[in-house]
Protein backbone atom coordinates (compact mmCIF):
# COMPACT_ATOMS: atom_id res chain seq x y z
CA UNK A 1 0.00 0.00 0.00
CA UNK A 2 1.37 3.41 -0.95
CA UNK A 3 2.28 5.77 1.88
CA UNK A 4 -0.17 8.76 1.75
CA UNK A 5 2.41 11.09 3.28
CA UNK A 6 4.99 10.14 0.67
CA UNK A 7 2.44 10.77 -2.08
CA UNK A 8 1.66 14.21 -0.59
CA UNK A 9 5.37 15.07 -0.48
CA UNK A 10 5.80 14.14 -4.12
CA UNK A 11 2.76 16.16 -5.17
CA UNK A 12 4.05 19.22 -3.32
CA UNK A 13 7.51 18.87 -4.85
CA UNK A 14 5.98 18.58 -8.30
CA UNK A 15 3.71 21.59 -7.66
CA UNK A 16 6.57 23.89 -6.70
CA UNK A 17 8.85 22.55 -9.42
CA UNK A 18 6.14 23.41 -11.94
CA UNK A 19 5.80 26.90 -10.47
CA UNK A 20 9.53 27.48 -10.72
CA UNK A 21 9.51 26.27 -14.32
CA UNK A 22 6.53 28.49 -15.15
CA UNK A 23 8.29 31.51 -13.63
CA UNK A 24 11.40 30.86 -15.72
CA UNK A 25 9.37 30.37 -18.87
CA UNK A 26 7.59 33.66 -18.19
CA UNK A 27 10.84 35.61 -17.90
CA UNK A 28 13.05 33.92 -20.50
CA UNK A 29 11.36 35.51 -23.59
CA UNK A 30 12.16 39.00 -22.26
CA UNK A 31 15.89 38.33 -22.01
CA UNK A 32 16.07 38.58 -25.79
CA UNK A 33 15.37 42.29 -25.40
CA UNK A 34 17.90 42.55 -22.57
CA UNK A 35 20.60 41.09 -24.83
CA UNK A 36 19.53 43.21 -27.79
CA UNK A 37 19.75 46.31 -25.62
CA UNK A 38 23.50 45.99 -25.24
CA UNK A 39 23.26 45.14 -21.55
CA UNK A 40 25.35 42.03 -22.15
CA UNK A 41 28.05 44.17 -23.75
CA UNK A 42 27.89 46.53 -20.80
CA UNK A 43 28.32 43.65 -18.35
CA UNK A 44 31.21 42.33 -20.43
CA UNK A 45 32.87 45.74 -20.35
CA UNK A 46 32.41 45.96 -16.59
CA UNK A 47 33.80 42.43 -16.16
CA UNK A 48 36.85 43.18 -18.32
CA UNK A 49 37.45 46.41 -16.40
CA UNK A 50 37.26 44.60 -13.06
CA UNK A 51 39.59 41.82 -14.20
CA UNK A 52 42.19 44.22 -15.57
CA UNK A 53 41.97 46.34 -12.44
CA UNK A 54 42.36 43.23 -10.28
CA UNK A 55 45.46 42.18 -12.21
CA UNK A 56 46.97 45.65 -11.85
CA UNK A 57 46.29 45.58 -8.11
CA UNK A 58 47.96 42.17 -7.81
CA UNK A 59 51.08 43.54 -9.49
CA UNK A 60 51.26 46.56 -7.21
CA UNK A 61 48.70 46.61 -4.35
CA UNK A 62 50.59 49.27 -2.40
CA UNK A 63 48.39 50.93 0.22
CA UNK A 64 45.14 49.79 -1.35
CA UNK A 65 42.54 49.72 1.50
CA UNK A 66 42.19 45.96 1.60
CA UNK A 67 40.98 46.08 5.20
CA UNK A 68 37.96 48.30 4.48
CA UNK A 69 37.12 46.91 1.04
CA UNK A 70 37.51 43.29 2.15
CA UNK A 71 35.30 43.74 5.19
CA UNK A 72 32.56 45.55 3.25
CA UNK A 73 32.52 43.14 0.30
CA UNK A 74 32.52 40.01 2.45
CA UNK A 75 29.81 41.55 4.66
CA UNK A 76 27.54 42.26 1.68
CA UNK A 77 28.06 38.80 0.22
CA UNK A 78 27.34 37.16 3.58
CA UNK A 79 24.13 39.14 4.09
CA UNK A 80 22.73 38.03 0.74
CA UNK A 81 20.54 35.09 1.72
CA UNK A 82 17.52 34.74 -0.61
CA UNK A 83 14.97 31.97 -0.20
CA UNK A 84 12.74 31.34 -3.21
CA UNK A 85 9.78 29.13 -2.31
CA UNK A 86 7.31 30.15 -5.08
CA UNK A 87 4.54 30.30 -2.50
CA UNK A 88 1.35 32.09 -3.55
CA UNK A 89 -1.44 33.67 -1.48
CA UNK A 90 -3.81 30.80 -2.30
CA UNK A 91 -1.47 28.41 -0.47
CA UNK A 92 -2.67 29.76 2.87
CA UNK A 93 -6.05 28.20 2.03
CA UNK A 94 -5.28 25.08 0.04
CA UNK A 95 -1.86 23.97 1.31
CA UNK A 96 -1.99 24.90 5.01
CA UNK A 97 -3.47 21.47 5.90
CA UNK A 98 -0.25 20.02 4.46
CA UNK A 99 2.02 22.38 6.38
CA UNK A 100 4.31 19.66 7.71
CA UNK A 101 4.64 18.13 4.27
CA UNK A 102 5.33 21.54 2.68
CA UNK A 103 7.98 22.23 5.31
CA UNK A 104 9.67 18.88 4.72
CA UNK A 105 9.29 18.76 0.93
CA UNK A 106 9.85 22.37 -0.09
CA UNK A 107 11.09 24.79 2.54
CA UNK A 108 13.72 22.92 4.53
CA UNK A 109 15.50 21.57 1.41
CA UNK A 110 15.58 25.09 0.00
CA UNK A 111 16.88 26.48 3.30
CA UNK A 112 19.68 23.90 3.30
CA UNK A 113 20.54 24.73 -0.29
CA UNK A 114 20.57 28.43 0.63
CA UNK A 115 23.08 27.68 3.39
CA UNK A 116 25.29 25.71 1.00
CA UNK A 117 25.07 28.42 -1.68
CA UNK A 118 25.96 31.12 0.86
CA UNK A 119 28.97 29.11 2.06
CA UNK A 120 30.20 28.60 -1.51
CA UNK A 121 29.75 32.30 -2.33
CA UNK A 122 31.79 33.30 0.70
CA UNK A 123 34.48 30.76 -0.11
CA UNK A 124 34.73 31.98 -3.72
CA UNK A 125 34.80 35.62 -2.65
CA UNK A 126 37.58 34.99 -0.15
CA UNK A 127 39.56 32.99 -2.72
CA UNK A 128 39.47 36.04 -5.02
CA UNK A 129 40.31 38.42 -2.18
CA UNK A 130 43.06 36.32 -0.57
CA UNK A 131 45.94 37.37 -2.89
CA UNK A 132 45.21 41.05 -2.26
CA UNK A 133 44.72 40.35 1.43
CA UNK A 134 48.19 38.82 1.61
CA UNK A 135 49.99 41.55 -0.35
CA UNK A 136 48.30 44.88 0.42
CA UNK A 137 50.02 46.87 3.14
CA UNK A 138 46.99 47.32 5.48
CA UNK A 139 46.42 43.54 5.82
CA UNK A 140 49.72 41.87 4.90
CA UNK A 141 50.86 41.56 8.52
CA UNK A 142 47.50 40.15 9.66
CA UNK A 143 47.45 37.67 6.75
CA UNK A 144 50.89 36.36 7.67
CA UNK A 145 49.69 35.44 11.15
CA UNK A 146 46.92 32.99 10.20
CA UNK A 147 46.42 30.01 7.86
CA UNK A 148 44.48 31.27 4.84
CA UNK A 149 42.71 27.92 4.10
CA UNK A 150 41.27 27.91 7.62
CA UNK A 151 40.30 31.55 7.28
CA UNK A 152 38.46 30.74 4.05
CA UNK A 153 36.68 27.86 5.79
CA UNK A 154 35.72 30.20 8.63
CA UNK A 155 34.16 32.64 6.16
CA UNK A 156 32.28 29.79 4.49
CA UNK A 157 30.84 28.84 7.88
CA UNK A 158 29.90 32.49 8.47
CA UNK A 159 27.98 32.44 5.19
CA UNK A 160 26.16 29.22 6.08
CA UNK A 161 25.33 30.51 9.57
CA UNK A 162 24.03 33.78 8.14
CA UNK A 163 21.61 31.94 5.82
CA UNK A 164 20.42 29.77 8.73
CA UNK A 165 19.94 32.83 10.95
CA UNK A 166 17.96 34.54 8.18
CA UNK A 167 15.64 31.50 8.06
CA UNK A 168 15.14 31.66 11.84
CA UNK A 169 14.31 35.36 11.58
CA UNK A 170 11.64 34.66 8.98
CA UNK A 171 9.94 32.30 11.43
CA UNK A 172 9.57 34.89 14.21
CA UNK A 173 5.98 35.85 14.97
CA UNK A 174 6.91 39.34 16.20
CA UNK A 175 7.88 41.75 13.44
CA UNK A 176 9.69 43.97 15.96
CA UNK A 177 11.89 41.07 17.06
CA UNK A 178 12.45 40.12 13.44
CA UNK A 179 13.70 43.60 12.57
CA UNK A 180 15.78 43.83 15.73
CA UNK A 181 17.47 40.46 15.26
CA UNK A 182 18.15 41.24 11.61
CA UNK A 183 19.87 44.50 12.60
CA UNK A 184 21.84 42.65 15.27
CA UNK A 185 22.87 40.02 12.73
CA UNK A 186 24.06 42.68 10.29
CA UNK A 187 26.18 44.29 13.00
CA UNK A 188 27.51 40.91 14.18
CA UNK A 189 28.52 39.85 10.66
CA UNK A 190 30.34 43.16 10.16
CA UNK A 191 32.26 42.72 13.43
CA UNK A 192 32.99 39.06 12.71
CA UNK A 193 34.28 39.81 9.20
CA UNK A 194 36.52 42.59 10.46
CA UNK A 195 37.74 40.44 13.34
CA UNK A 196 38.58 37.44 11.18
CA UNK A 197 40.49 39.62 8.74
CA UNK A 198 42.32 41.97 11.10
CA UNK A 199 42.43 40.56 14.64
CA UNK A 200 44.14 37.48 16.10
CA UNK A 201 42.54 34.46 14.48
CA UNK A 202 41.60 32.31 17.51
CA UNK A 203 39.92 35.10 19.54
CA UNK A 204 38.14 36.31 16.41
CA UNK A 205 36.87 32.79 15.73
CA UNK A 206 35.68 32.47 19.33
CA UNK A 207 33.89 35.82 19.00
CA UNK A 208 32.16 34.60 15.84
CA UNK A 209 30.94 31.45 17.62
CA UNK A 210 29.71 33.57 20.56
CA UNK A 211 27.75 35.91 18.25
CA UNK A 212 26.14 32.97 16.45
CA UNK A 213 25.20 31.31 19.75
CA UNK A 214 23.70 34.49 21.24
CA UNK A 215 21.61 35.30 18.17
CA UNK A 216 20.45 31.69 17.89
CA UNK A 217 19.40 31.66 21.55
CA UNK A 218 17.52 34.96 21.20
CA UNK A 219 15.65 33.60 18.18
CA UNK A 220 14.80 30.36 20.00
CA UNK A 221 13.38 32.24 22.98
CA UNK A 222 10.75 34.00 20.85
CA UNK A 223 7.46 32.64 19.53
CA UNK A 224 8.06 31.19 16.09
CA UNK A 225 5.97 29.82 13.26
CA UNK A 226 6.73 26.33 12.07
CA UNK A 227 6.30 27.63 8.53
CA UNK A 228 5.99 31.45 8.08
CA UNK A 229 3.52 31.46 5.19
CA UNK A 230 2.88 35.21 5.10
CA UNK A 231 6.57 36.11 5.26
CA UNK A 232 7.56 33.67 2.52
CA UNK A 233 4.65 34.73 0.30
CA UNK A 234 5.62 38.40 0.73
CA UNK A 235 9.27 37.66 -0.09
CA UNK A 236 8.27 35.67 -3.16
CA UNK A 237 6.09 38.54 -4.38
CA UNK A 238 8.96 40.98 -3.76
CA UNK A 239 11.39 38.79 -5.72
CA UNK A 240 8.96 38.66 -8.62
CA UNK A 241 8.56 42.45 -8.58
CA UNK A 242 12.33 42.91 -8.60
CA UNK A 243 12.72 40.71 -11.67
CA UNK A 244 9.90 42.48 -13.52
CA UNK A 245 11.29 45.87 -12.52
CA UNK A 246 14.69 44.87 -13.88
CA UNK A 247 13.19 43.69 -17.16
CA UNK A 248 11.08 46.85 -17.44
CA UNK A 249 14.31 48.79 -17.95
CA UNK A 250 14.56 47.13 -21.36
CA UNK A 251 11.05 46.19 -22.45
CA UNK A 252 7.43 46.85 -21.57
CA UNK A 253 6.60 43.95 -19.24
CA UNK A 254 2.88 43.30 -18.76
CA UNK A 255 1.99 42.71 -15.14
CA UNK A 256 -1.19 42.31 -13.19
CA UNK A 257 0.05 45.07 -10.84
CA UNK A 258 1.13 47.54 -13.55
CA UNK A 259 -0.79 50.77 -13.90
CA UNK A 260 -0.34 53.99 -15.87
CA UNK A 261 2.20 56.37 -14.36
CA UNK A 262 1.16 59.99 -13.99
CA UNK A 263 4.55 61.51 -14.90
CA UNK A 264 3.25 65.07 -14.72
CA UNK A 265 6.74 66.33 -15.48
CA UNK A 266 6.52 65.04 -19.08
CA UNK A 267 2.91 63.93 -19.78
CA UNK A 268 1.84 67.55 -20.32
CA UNK A 269 3.73 67.64 -23.64
CA UNK A 270 1.05 65.50 -25.30
CA UNK A 271 -1.54 68.12 -24.35
CA UNK A 272 0.23 70.58 -26.67
CA UNK A 273 -0.90 68.63 -29.73
CA UNK A 274 -3.59 70.38 -31.82
CA UNK A 275 -7.12 69.39 -30.85
CA UNK A 276 -8.42 68.07 -34.15
CA UNK A 277 -9.55 64.72 -35.51
CA UNK A 278 -6.35 64.16 -37.50
CA UNK A 279 -4.27 64.31 -34.29
CA UNK A 280 -6.44 61.92 -32.26
CA UNK A 281 -4.31 58.83 -32.84
CA UNK A 282 -1.12 60.84 -32.24
CA UNK A 283 -2.52 62.12 -28.94
CA UNK A 284 -3.55 58.61 -27.89
CA UNK A 285 -0.16 57.11 -28.69
CA UNK A 286 1.73 60.02 -27.13
CA UNK A 287 -0.18 59.67 -23.85
CA UNK A 288 0.23 55.89 -23.98
CA UNK A 289 3.99 56.19 -24.42
CA UNK A 290 4.55 58.87 -21.79
CA UNK A 291 2.53 57.04 -19.11
CA UNK A 292 3.71 53.49 -19.82
CA UNK A 293 6.51 51.30 -18.55
CA UNK A 294 8.15 51.60 -21.97
CA UNK A 295 8.85 55.27 -21.42
CA UNK A 296 10.07 54.51 -17.90
CA UNK A 297 12.66 52.13 -19.33
CA UNK A 298 13.43 54.62 -22.12
CA UNK A 299 14.17 57.64 -19.95
CA UNK A 300 16.07 55.64 -17.33
CA UNK A 301 18.30 54.16 -20.01
CA UNK A 302 18.95 57.60 -21.49
CA UNK A 303 19.75 58.96 -18.03
CA UNK A 304 22.35 56.22 -17.56
CA UNK A 305 23.92 56.97 -20.96
CA UNK A 306 23.94 60.70 -20.20
CA UNK A 307 25.98 60.00 -17.07
CA UNK A 308 28.35 57.76 -19.03
CA UNK A 309 28.79 60.39 -21.74
CA UNK A 310 29.43 63.05 -19.10
CA UNK A 311 32.12 60.92 -17.45
CA UNK A 312 33.78 59.63 -20.64
CA UNK A 313 36.87 61.61 -21.61
CA UNK A 314 37.71 59.94 -24.92
CA UNK A 315 35.96 60.79 -28.22
CA UNK A 316 35.91 57.10 -29.18
CA UNK A 317 34.09 56.19 -25.95
CA UNK A 318 31.66 59.04 -26.60
CA UNK A 319 30.90 57.69 -30.06
CA UNK A 320 30.43 54.11 -28.82
CA UNK A 321 28.17 55.18 -25.94
CA UNK A 322 26.13 57.41 -28.24
CA UNK A 323 25.69 54.60 -30.78
CA UNK A 324 24.55 52.22 -28.02
CA UNK A 325 22.13 54.85 -26.70
CA UNK A 326 20.58 55.34 -30.14
CA UNK A 327 20.32 51.61 -30.81
CA UNK A 328 18.82 50.71 -27.43
CA UNK A 329 16.47 53.70 -27.38
CA UNK A 330 15.18 52.87 -30.84
CA UNK A 331 14.65 49.25 -29.81
CA UNK A 332 12.65 50.31 -26.77
CA UNK A 333 10.50 52.74 -28.74
CA UNK A 334 9.47 50.02 -31.19
CA UNK A 335 7.40 48.53 -28.36
CA UNK A 336 4.89 51.36 -28.85
CA UNK A 337 3.77 49.84 -32.13
CA UNK A 338 2.78 46.63 -30.32
CA UNK A 339 0.46 48.43 -27.91
CA UNK A 340 -2.98 46.83 -27.59
CA UNK A 341 -5.70 49.27 -26.64
CA UNK A 342 -8.89 48.35 -24.86
CA UNK A 343 -11.62 46.80 -26.99
CA UNK A 344 -13.73 49.96 -26.85
CA UNK A 345 -10.95 51.85 -28.68
CA UNK A 346 -11.81 49.86 -31.81
CA UNK A 347 -15.23 51.48 -32.06
CA UNK A 348 -13.96 55.04 -31.88
CA UNK A 349 -14.77 56.73 -35.24
CA UNK A 350 -11.14 57.28 -36.24
CA UNK A 351 -9.49 56.23 -39.47
CA UNK A 352 -7.41 53.10 -38.68
CA UNK A 353 -4.89 53.78 -41.45
CA UNK A 354 -3.63 56.77 -39.47
CA UNK A 355 -2.42 54.57 -36.64
CA UNK A 356 0.92 53.66 -38.23
CA UNK A 357 1.57 57.29 -39.12
CA UNK A 358 0.81 58.33 -35.54
CA UNK A 359 3.10 55.65 -34.07
CA UNK A 360 5.92 56.67 -36.39
CA UNK A 361 5.46 60.34 -35.54
CA UNK A 362 5.48 59.79 -31.77
CA UNK A 363 8.49 57.47 -31.77
CA UNK A 364 10.38 59.78 -34.15
CA UNK A 365 9.75 62.77 -31.88
CA UNK A 366 10.83 60.86 -28.78
CA UNK A 367 13.95 59.55 -30.50
CA UNK A 368 14.97 62.99 -31.81
CA UNK A 369 14.50 64.57 -28.37
CA UNK A 370 16.60 61.81 -26.79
Amino acid sequence: MADPRHASLEKLRELYRSRAAAFRQELIPYFRYVLQSGFGLLLSAIGITLITGYIRLLNDPGDWPSDIVGTVVLLLIALYAPLRTYFQPADTVFVVPLEKEALAAVVLPKARRAMLASALRMLAAFAVFAPLYSQAAPTAEAAAGRPLPLLGLAFALVGAWNAHAAWNERRLASSAWRVGLRAARFAAVALVAAGLLLRPFVPALAFAVLCAAVLYALARLQTRHALPWDRLIAEEAAARRRWLRFLSWFVDVPSETSRPARRGWIAWTADRLPWRRDSAWTFLYAKTLLRSDTFGAFWRWNAVLIVILAMAKEPLLDAIAFAIAVFVGGLQLTELGRTRFAENAAVVPLRPERRLRAVAGVTRAAGLVA
